[in-house]
């Protein structure tokens, strides 16, 4: 301002020394010059406005600055914290992936085994299944077989019921001279006492005995599925020896044997059906103490049994 005006003076100055016309062209250059300076005033006036505005803006955008740097480093802080806790997540992670994969490993490998166990187990039961099977019908066979025995054994005690009745209408006329008819085991026993077969120490049949045994033999005769047993019992008096008796073992045997001659005699009766026997006095059936029990022990029994050789092929 103070040049401006130092101009205007020495304009004034010159005016005074120059012409009019120059004079008027100063003017002019001045009225421009003014206008020119209130209008660099007033852009200056704005510009100094916008400048405290653009200073203002300025400010706020520093101090948002701020606040977006203050804003930054905390999201950076942050970001720093969360990526720690990220990678202790992911560490923890891998860790829980590792024990979860050896969990799954040992499952794996107890479900595989329990897996071959299982078809260890299944096959077992297979295998059982045709245990069973095969012990049903070895069962339902056993039942069939013990059907036929049963069926063979009845008939056979059928058989040894007919025999026994037979023999019993044979024998009428011995049953009172120390002859009993008894069925024992399954078996049938005609015992006969001494009195009515023997001499006392002796082993060759009376008459009366031959004729008992004759009647024995015509219905074991008829009856070639029964195996015969002779045997020869005496008591507990000691045998005083003579020529080959020497105890009452001779004597027993020796009397089983002159009865079982007897009953092959002409009878048609098969040898082999037949087995003498002497069993001396260890079998008594009585005590020995008196002469009634002694005579009872000396007696000879004739057992009759079936053949059980039809049982032996149905078990075969």
């Amino acid at each position: 301002m103070k040049k401006l005006t130092i101009t205007i003076a020495l304009a004034i100055l010159m005016c005074s020394c120059v012409t009019s016309k120059k004079y008027n062209a100063l003017a002019d250059d001045y009225s421009r010059c003014s206008q020119r300076l209130k209008e660099t005033q007033m852009k200056n006036t704005e510009l100094t406005s916008r400048l405290g505005t653009a200073e203002q803006d300025l400010e706020r955008c520093n101090s948002n600055l701020n606040k977006a740097t203050n804003e930054n480093e905390k999201l950076t802080k942050e970001n720093a914290l969360a990526r720690q806790e990220n990678e202790e997540l992911n560490k923890q992670l891998r860790s829980s992936n590792s024990r979860i994969n050896e969990v799954l490993n040992d499952k794996s490998k107890h479900l595989t085994e329990l897996s071959n166990e299982l078809n260890k187990k299944e096959m077992e039961l297979l295998q059982k299944e045709h245990n069973l099977d095969s012990l049903q019908n070895e069962f339902l066979s056993s039942q069939k077989q013990l059907q036929q025995m049963k069926d063979q054994l009845e008939a056979k005690n059928q058989q040894l019921d007919q025999i026994q009745t037979k023999l019993k209408n044979a024998l009428l006329g011995f049953t009172d001279k120390g002859l009993t008819i008894e069925t024992k085991d399954g078996k049938v026993y005609v015992s006969m006492e001494e009195k009515l077969l023997f001499s006392s120490g002796s082993w060759q049949v009376s008459s009366e005995g031959i004729k008992a045994l004759g009647e024995i033999a015509v219905v074991l005769s008829n009856n070639p599925d029964i195996d015969i047993m002779v045997e020869g019992h005496t008591d507990n008096v000691p045998l005083a020896g003579k020529n080959q008796i020497k105890d009452n073992w001779d004597l027993s045997v020796m009397r089983a044997t002159s009865i079982t001659k007897i009953l092959l005699d002409g009878t048609g009766i098969t040898p082999t059906r037949i087995i003498p026997c002497g069993r001396g006095e260890y079998l008594p059936i009585s005590d020995n103490k008196t002469p009634e029990h002694r005579a009872k022990n000396r007696r000879t029994e004739i057992i009759l049994s079936p053949k059980v050789n039809e049982l032996l092929n149905i078990i075969k």
